[in-house]
């Protein structure tokens, strides 16, 4: 190739932009720090969902006593102590039953259902129904006293005590449990070291020693009350 052909092609080079022109710089490739994004904006993936966390419920074992959180539902956990097994099941009874139950989830015993010289065991229990002088219930979470039928006492334990909507109920004994919710009509003498709830309806009478009190609008409250939220009420009055 003769030097008129070098510098022609030279010439034709940097017109077509191939080679820079004197004094000039080809910019560098852009980082993807600094480069503007030409993508599009991010769509949402219709399978991916937004979620809450699972509500925690305390679980006791009933063969050691110990007492521990889960999360989600299950049909059977074993203990984290003794490595027991505990039915998560829930039941409902309605029709005579003379079975024992024993289980982590809630036994719902509805107008028709009757407890007979039988033995419940169960986190939760919603009472409508009735039961005989030799049944016993063990709450390690909520009773609800639901129905026209009010247990004895001294055959029921509980942690927390819910009253429903409705409801009129008296106890004669000294009634100690941590968390009380109020829908209906309640009377006695209430200990309690949690959270008295009195909701919109309900109404409590009597005497009531606790920690914490909250009552709605449209809740009544007709009772002494002792609240010592720093403190055991039931120390500071015995």
């Amino acid at each position: 190739m003769d030097g008129f052909s070098v510098v022609r092609s030279l010439a034709q080079a940097k017109q077509d932009g191939v080679l820079p022109t004197p004094g000039s710089r080809k910019p560098l490739p852009e980082t993807g720090a600094s480069r503007p994004s030409s993508k599009a904006p991010p769509v949402e993936n219709p399978h991916i969902v937004k979620t809450i966390r699972p509500t925690q419920r305390t679980i006791r074992c009933f063969k050691c006593g110990y007492e521990f959180k889960l999360s989600g539902t299950t049909n059977t956990i074993y203990c984290s102590k003794c490595r027991e097994k505990i039915d998560m099941g829930d039941y409902v009874i309605n029709r005579p039953w003379s079975e024992e139950i024993k289980t982590g989830g809630t036994v719902h015993i509805q107008p028709s259902g009757r407890l007979e010289n039988v033995r419940i065991l169960a986190g939760n229990v919603i009472f409508e129904g009735s039961m005989d002088a030799n049944s016993s219930m063990e709450c390690t979470q909520w009773l609800e006293l639901a129905g026209r039928h009010m247990p004895n006492v001294r055959q029921i334990t509980m942690r927390n005590l819910r009253i429903a909507a409705g409801q009129d109920i008296r106890f004669n004994y000294k009634l100690q449990v941590h968390h009380v919710e109020v829908f209906g009509t309640l009377e006695g003498d209430v200990e309690a070291s949690g959270l008295v709830s009195i909701h919109e309806g309900g109404h409590l009478k009597g005497t009531l020693r606790g920690a914490h009190l909250h009552v709605e609008e449209g809740g009544g409250l007709s009772a002494r009350l002792f609240i010592w939220p720093q403190g055991d009420a039931a120390a500071s009055l015995s």
